[in-house]
């Protein structure tokens, strides 16, 4: 499912963006390997919720000049809270907590279901969303010299169990700010997903409603098999996301 395979790659590019474990070497003659780590490391660590502009594109391993672009704001709150809020193509709105996932496009009045365990489930996600930086349990890290500049280090992490989802990561790192800056992933099919993040601004919590599941009226509600919910089966999903 197209759909699912979007949620998926969004889950993984932005655990790759926040689980960042800097060893960037020599990438910046002007200040050492310690003292950016401990910079880098520092700044990730006490983020507990941002916010920040995206722009991503996919291009497809079957055809190389079909891409799709899609545009928006992306949410994050510690612990695994996140939202997209797509803008172009369509409005889209992708959610995803401890208890669910859902996404809700509202031109389709149409909003489905997903098992958020299951899409956290690999092993760059469960580091993330378990709070722990373990990037070099999982992953041979990198650092491409050729890519690199004075301003940006460039990190290439393969995975060391094979993954579907992620043959291999391209990582952009500002060395000024210590942020992600853009995000390329190849998948075993050779399907390439870029994500940049421009304007993040971290902060001190985010209104915890942009988190909860909230049905429109006249909306259709598809659960993981994709069938869809009566409207008793609605409110009785409800009641448990409330307990």
């Amino acid at each position: 499912m197209k759909t699912h395979n979007m949620v998926k790659r969004t889950i993984y590019m932005v655990a790759a963006m926040l689980l960042f474990n800097p060893f960037l070497l020599h990438a910046h003659p002007s200040i050492s390997m310690s003292e950016l780590l401990r910079q880098t490391e520092e700044y990730y660590q006490g983020i507990e919720s941002f916010t920040a502009r995206f722009h991503q594109v996919t291009t497809s391993a079957v055809a190389r000049t079909m891409t799709t672009e899609a545009t928006g704001t992306l949410h994050y709150q510690k612990p695994r809270q996140m939202r997209w809020e797509y803008e172009t193509p369509e409005e889209q709105v992708f959610v995803a907590n401890e208890q669910l996932a859902w996404l809700h496009v509202p031109g389709d009045r149409q909003l489905s279901l997903f098992d958020s365990k299951a899409l956290f489930s690999s092993p760059l996600a469960q580091t993330f969303f378990d709070g722990f930086v373990e990037l070099r349990k999982n992953f041979d890290v990198t650092l491409e010299s050729r890519m690199s500049t004075h301003e940006t280090a460039v990190l290439r992490l393969i995975p060391k169990a094979q993954d579907p989802s992620i043959r291999y990561l391209f990582l952009w790192v500002d060395l000024d700010s210590h942020r992600i800056e853009k995000i390329e992933s190849h998948d075993a099919m050779g399907n390439i997903n870029i994500i940049s993040l421009e304007d993040q601004h971290s902060k001190s919590s985010i209104d915890p409603r942009m988190f909860q599941l909230e049905i429109p009226p006249s909306t259709i509600v598809l659960d993981l098999e994709g069938r869809q919910l009566s409207s008793a089966e609605i409110e009785e999903l409800k009641k448990q996301l409330l307990r």
